[in-house]
């Protein structure tokens, strides 16, 4: 979430024009049973060439674990902050995420228990307790179309959010991580989808945007949605309402990302109002509720057939070459599981430095642009960890340097573009140092024609 109070200062800095436009016609259905009216889920098509590569529909009555944390105390163990960097006057809990109806629930509320962190005692007691859920370890991706159905609430002092984090946070820190506020909204300007990035540029650097169709966002639901590409983010209200678009080159935004749902109080944001400024009265909730979260890839049906993907028939397909003689380092195994199947391919060496790139020659393809995309986990340090492409044997390639990743995370290349027919795709590592807790793990690998 924006950490002070950016965004507002630079909209007024911009000449920002609202779009014309209506709300979305929502489909409602009388539920006479209870008497009242609820609306249909919405509909949501991300356009031609966008691939579904992870969804939430929030099906079930509990929280899916393998995909969102839960945190319990106003003190973030992945940022290693109080009141997340914005003075919040939220304290989540467990029991103010809930998931059930198709949808998740996260609640706000006015408590008198006056909760406190040990670790934050310097703060203050906190005045509401709320929900916060990321995907941390779990969910981590880079690029893509992301985009939610969120109903937030109205009232002063509401401020929910839907954004994401750089997953080296715990490395770099913040602003080094980097950071995309998808949605943010206050009660000042109800009509605004507020959106914004931010790094570290020798200190704190902030770009911002807006989007307003008119119409009060509170308490209906609506879209919201960045689309990220290695070069722009596009930010969308209800798919089709457009702020600025955001042109980067920046490395926290050419790296994988998680992300954070939740629903804060007051804050920088407001100027850090009182707790009783707060439209929150004792008794009472306010509730943010969420339909659903979906990722989508570039790529979709346009995909190149590969030999053996998935390692499952050993090596096959595959070419190794080393310049030290260390090609043993790569092999397909079973341990620790695939991403899909049994198998994996492994770079790994007991105890010994190598060098080794695994790739697969494709040739006859089309000419146009290309990506490739892979499941990765890795652990510990390496010089040299790459998924790249190339045209030709000596032609310089295009990578993606591989992070530290705990659980199975998507990654995939910038595009190249071939116009001769050839090439040439795979992992290239190097670790000049032997260390035996060292490893990386690929699978399922993807050749995408865009």
């Amino acid at each position: 979430m924006n950490r002070n109070n950016v965004i507002s200062r630079l909209l007024a800095a911009s000449c920002l024009v609202a779009l014309a436009g209506c709300a979305p016609d929502l489909v409602e259905q009388e539920t006479e049973a209870l008497g009242i009216r609820e609306q249909a889920e919405l509909g949501y098509n991300p356009g031609a060439g966008w691939n579904l590569v992870w969804q939430d529909e929030f099906d079930g009555t509990s929280l899916n674990t393998n995909n969102w944390t839960v945190l319990t105390s106003n003190w973030d163990p992945v940022t290693n902050n109080c009141n997340f960097g914005t003075g919040e006057l939220e304290f989540p809990r467990a029991q103010n995420v809930t998931v059930g109806g198709g949808k998740l629930v996260l609640t706000a509320e006015r408590t008198s228990d006056n909760p406190v962190d040990s670790r934050c005692t310097g703060y203050g007691p906190r005045s509401f307790y709320s929900g916060r859920i990321h995907t941390k370890g779990k969910v981590e991706r880079q690029y893509g179309k992301i985009a939610a159905s969120i109903k937030i609430p109205s009232g002063y002092g509401m401020w929910p959010a839907f954004w994401t984090l750089g997953a080296n946070i715990s490395g770099a820190g913040w602003p080094g991580c980097g950071e995309i506020d998808i949605l943010e909204w206050t009660s000042n300007e109800p009509t605004w989808m507020k959106s914004a990035t931010h790094w570290y540029n020798g200190g704190q650097a902030d770009w911002g945007t807006g989007q307003s169709g008119g119409y009060n966002l509170a308490d209906s639901f609506h879209t919201y949605e960045v689309e990220w590409t290695a070069s722009s983010m596009v930010f969308r209200l209800d798919g089709n309402i457009v702020g600025g678009t955001y042109y980067h080159n920046e490395t926290e935004f050419q790296q994988p990302h998680y992300l954070i749902l939740n629903l804060a109080l007051g804050g920088n944001w407001y100027g850090n109002p009182s707790p009783a400024s707060i439209a929150l009265p004792a008794g009472t909730k306010k509730t943010m509720e969420v339909e659903w979260v979906r990722w989508y890839q570039q790529g979709g049906s346009s995909g190149v057939s590969l030999t053996n993907p998935g390692f499952e028939s050993g090596m096959t397909g595959w070419a190794t070459w080393s310049p030290n003689g260390t090609e043993a380092a790569d092999l397909s195994e079973t341990y620790n599981g695939g991403h899909s199947g049994a198998y994996h391919l492994t770079h790994w060496n007991n105890a010994s430095p190598f060098e080794v790139w695994t790739y697969q020659t494709r040739t006859g393809l089309a000419t146009g642009n290309y990506k490739v995309r892979a499941w990765v986990r890795k652990g510990g340090g390496f010089d040299l960890a790459r998924l790249q492409a190339k045209t030709c044997g000596s032609c310089g390639p295009v990578f993606t340097d591989l992070g530290t990743y705990g659980n199975w995370t998507l990654v995939e290349t910038p595009a190249i573009y071939v116009s001769g027919g050839n090439l040439e795709l795979g992992f290239h590592t190097r670790a000049s140092a032997g260390n035996s807790g060292n490893y990386i793990h690929m699978d399922d690998v993807e050749l995408i024609r865009l």
